[in-house]
């Protein structure tokens, strides 16, 4: 066991129960001792190393204090031990203080020096200083720049002069006003027009900082400003009050005030370190600790003591200091030792009283070391050596368990970056939900969108779990399907050059078509939507071929918008309002092309289309009852009522032979198949024209329904009844998807050698266009009705169909593969209907009429060759004749084809045409 002076182990006892921090917030009277240890003579160090002999006591408590030793400085507890030169007077103590000296106040600032120097290393505690800091630069007399040796002598430094207040900015910026600071180079680096503005900010910014009024942003120039040791009068400002702290003026103040000043300064500077700290600041868990001896009153030891007690007395305010000193004597009047010792305890019950009366030694907490007050020294000989210094009196040392305090995790700084990245990624993650929700929300393109910095397409919504509404095809989430992907990206470029183009020839007016489909999110496979892909390709082949139209201001640059309006069109109220909107504040948007399917819903969203003001112009629709919806709406397809007669024409014919196409026996009975849903105007209407068709030319029939939405006759139930109509035309006036496919896989689970005749209407090619799926069917020969073909269809195609499906694979590379190919025409009927409007607003600026809805409107009723008009244009899927007549709004004489399908694809050379009388079979109907 090591042994120690007697006294160390109660030093260090009461130094244990002082060093840790108790609490965040701490009051006045829970501000910690100076611990005065006495010894006398003192236990010196040997010097070395140039620094003054150290006592005994203080090297023993900072080894003690080092738990690490010195390879481990980051383990130690935060102090600092200042040595100071043993130059203790030989006079007795005093009765009352003696007042301070210069000279005394320039030890106490070297001993603070060393100090704050020391108590600024990381391990030490890592506290800063500004308001010390300032007071010392201040003293140090910088308020003027050195004159050059050219320059006559500068006069004194003086405030009117202005030198303080200019030395004071040039400290806060580095020297704003000289170029090669850096504020100056900053300056230079901003634009002309800005570069002025600096320099009257800097100077109203510099101002407030130095008017000490305004917290936080004043700093240590507000402690400056109302700190109490330095005299001023009523009118005082910051810079008067720095003016006095400088060389040439200190030496006029009270240095017993100006010593509090800088112990007050050194203080302060350690509370602001020691507060209630945030996450990204050190938690403090331990009290600074300042090692200082030996003092005297001359080394400046016995005045940082006097200064200490006289602060903490003046203010009540709690400091972290623990202060640990040593000397011969008793400070700040040089009293002998007590004999009495007085507890950590017992000091705090009596010291607030006693600092309230401001009694000199109400800070102190004294410790006698070596028990040198009952034992007086000997008295000195008159002649002969000294006799020698009696060695200390030693005990055993009872350990203490120093340890470094660690605050909970949460209060370190590691724990508090800890915190602000968890909660960084808590907001980051919570932004990232809501921009994803967002994007969803709006149906954006890639999952994300930053809220606040990039705009939203309020355009496009999720509205019961289906993307409706509008876009340019930017928002590739519209429609649900991956398909659609190389179509919106090449509309989404097109729209784009078509907004360059109109910028370099205004002269061409800009019309903007809305292609309005009704997708659903329901899961549907890519081929599922193939027809309505194929109506946006054939939107892009209209658009690029105005784009690549010389300039002529009666030759219209095409944009081209995408809408859906859900499944059955659910939301045409929203969709159609939306479109009403743009086209108020657009009157480019002239029209709506598109529609798939001819339902009840359809023909609401027709008016609620017309009651905003667009005209439509159907592509594929064909119920009769459709032109009776709106005086607004036109088709490019022909009706039900004109592929009845064609079937119907065709059939006859056929008996004629007594064969059917495919070479089995014919007999003259009809069996229709149609939806049971009333609301599915297409298979209603058709099933009835049929058998009246049919009727007309001595064929007798009967319709059968099925149930789409499944029951005890689905499509497949009904394609296995349909084996039992050997011999007769078995008629399928349904939807191509998907009821046609599970009414041929009726028929092939129960017949497929031997299935009847089966027609198809012309729905049954979104079946065809679907080759994944109808190329599996290589048993059941059926021939179906279309409104238009593909050069794959026919063995000579038209020059028109040849350049568009040109265009179209040239747009669109997938188009000239097998898989890729549609066959169901869709894409040249929608390119018909938009060439119809881009004809119509040709006819508009030719005849100087403004171009909107409504003009568009009855210009696309004008498109006929009657009574020599010729306005008629032979368009991809055959000629467009609207008949001359308000009321017709459906071409005449339009095309229908009757394709053969075998061995899992059409038959080219058995395809037949029926559209005008001149190019069409004898036995083909006319209009």
């Amino acid at each position: 066991m090591a042994e120690v002076p007697v006294g160390f182990n109660r030093l260090a006892t009461s130094l244990y129960q002082a060093y840790r921090r108790g609490s965040l917030r701490r009051e006045s009277d829970e501000s910690q001792p100076i611990f005065a240890c006495s010894q006398d003579p003192l236990d010196l160090e040997p010097a070395r190393g140039g620094e003054p002999a150290t006592p005994v006591v203080l090297r023993l408590l900072a080894t003690r204090l080092q738990l690490g030793g010195r390879q481990a400085p980051e383990k130690q507890i935060p102090h600092v031990l200042v040595g100071l030169e043993d130059v203790s007077p030989s006079d007795g103590p005093d009765e009352n203080l003696q007042p301070v000296s210069t000279e005394e106040v320039d030890q106490l600032v070297e001993l603070l020096d060393r100090s704050t120097s020391g108590l600024k290393d990381n391990h030490a505690g890592g506290y800063d200083f500004p308001r010390y800091d300032l007071v010392r630069w201040l003293m140090k007399g910088y308020a003027g720049a050195l004159p050059r040796q050219e320059d006559p002598p500068p006069p004194p430094p003086s405030f009117k002069d202005g030198q303080v207040r200019q030395a004071m900015y040039r400290r806060a910026v580095g020297g704003a006003a000289s170029a090669d600071s850096v504020w100056g180079r900053i300056q230079l680096q901003l634009p002309g027009w800005l570069q002025p503005l600096t320099l009257w900010l800097l100077p109203a910014f510099f101002w407030l900082r130095h008017s000490g009024r305004v917290p936080v942003l004043s700093g240590e120039y507000r402690w400056l400003r109302n700190q109490g040791y330095l005299a001023r009068g009523d009118d005082d400002n910051l810079f008067e009050l720095a003016l006095r702290l400088t060389e040439d003026k200190r030496r006029n103040l009270d240095p017993e005030r100006f010593a509090g000043l800088l112990v007050n300064a050194f203080l302060e500077d350690l509370r602001a370190g020691f507060r209630p700290v945030e996450w990204i600041h050190k938690h403090r868990t331990m009290h600074p600790i300042l090692l200082v001896g030996p003092i005297s009153r001359i080394n400046g030891g016995y005045l940082l003591v006097r200064m200490v007690e006289t602060v903490r007395n003046d203010t009540l305010r709690f400091d972290p200091l623990v202060l640990v000193t040593i000397g011969r004597k008793v400070p700040p009047l040089a009293e002998e030792p007590a004999e009495n010792d007085v507890s950590m305890d017992v000091w705090r019950t009596k010291h607030l009283e006693e600092s309230l009366r401001r009694s000199v030694g109400a800070w102190l907490l004294k410790f006698p070391i070596s028990d040198t007050v009952d034992e007086p020294p000997p008295p000195r000989k008159r002649f002969g050596p000294p006799p020698a210094p009696k060695p200390p009196k030693l005990e055993e040392e009872i350990p203490q368990s120093f340890e470094r305090v660690r605050g909970p995790m949460w209060r370190r700084r590691s724990g508090g970056w800890s915190i602000i990245v968890t909660v960084l990624v808590v907001l980051a993650a919570t932004y990232a939900g809501f921009g994803v929700l967002d994007d969803r929300r709006h149906c954006g393109g890639d999952g994300f969108r930053w809220l606040f910095f990039e705009a939203v397409d309020d355009s496009v919504a999720r509205v019961d779990g289906d993307c409706v509404g509008l876009t340019d095809g930017t928002n590739a989430l519209l429609y649900p399907s991956e398909s659609f992907g190389p179509v919106g990206d090449k509309i989404l470029g097109q729209n784009r050059q078509a907004a360059e183009l109109s910028k370099r020839d205004p002269e061409r007016p800009v019309i903007t078509l809305a292609s309005l489909t009704s997708a659903s999110d329901g899961g549907s496979s890519p081929g599922g939507f193939t027809a309505e892909r194929e109506q946006l390709a054939g939107l892009a082949v209209a658009q690029a071929v105005q784009l690549g139209k010389p300039s002529q201001r009666y030759e219209p640059i095409l944009r081209v918008l995408i809408a859906n309006a859900g499944p059955r069109y659910r939301h045409a109220d929203r969709v159609a309002a939306q479109l009403g909107a743009l086209a108020a504040k657009d009157p480019s948007v002239v029209a709506v092309v598109g529609m798939v399917e001819s339902r009840q819903s359809t023909q609401d969203m027709i008016r609620k289309l017309a009651a905003v003001g667009l005209p439509t112009v159907a592509a594929t629709l064909t119920a009769d009852q459709m032109i009776d919806v709106s005086r607004m709406y036109l088709q490019i397809s022909p009706q039900n009522r004109r592929e009845a007669a064609v079937a119907a024409a065709h059939v006859r014919n056929q008996l004629a032979t007594g064969k059917d196409p495919f070479g089995n026996p014919l007999t003259n009975k009809l069996i229709v198949y149609k939806s049971d849903d009333p609301s599915d105007t297409y298979s209603q209407n058709l099933a009835k024209d049929v058998v009246q068709a049919f009727a007309a030319v001595g064929i007798s029939g009967t319709s059968s329904s099925y149930s789409s939405q499944g029951g005890a006759t689905d499509p497949a139930a009904a394609g296995r009844e349909a084996c039992d109509h050997q011999g007769e035309v078995v008629f399928f006036a349904g939807r191509g998807q998907v009821d046609f496919q599970a009414f041929l896989g009726g028929i092939q689970d129960r017949c497929r050698t031997r299935p009847p005749y089966l027609i198809g209407g012309d729905d049954t090619t979104k079946y065809v266009a679907d080759r994944e799926v109808s190329g599996l069917n290589q048993s059941v020969p059926f021939q179906y009705l279309a409104l238009s073909l593909a050069p794959d269809l026919l063995e000579n195609a038209t020059s028109e169909s040849a350049d568009f499906y040109s265009r179209l694979e040239e747009l669109f590379p997938y188009e000239k593969t097998d898989r890729g190919r549609s066959l169901d025409g869709h894409a040249a009927l929608s390119f018909d209907a938009a060439y119809a409007v881009v004809l119509a607003t040709s006819f508009l600026r030719r005849d100087n009429i403004a171009v909107n809805g409504g003009t568009v409107w009855s210009a696309l009723q004008s498109m006929t060759d009657a009574d020599g008009a010729k306005r008629g244009y032979q368009g991809v899927t055959g000629r467009i004749d609207f008949g001359g007549t308000v009321s017709r709004r459906v071409p005449v004489n339009k095309p229908v084809a009757i394709v053969t399908f075998q061995r899992g694809k059409p038959v080219p050379k058995a395809t037949i045409v029926c559209g005008s009388r001149s190019e069409s079979p004898a036995w083909c109907p006319a209009d």
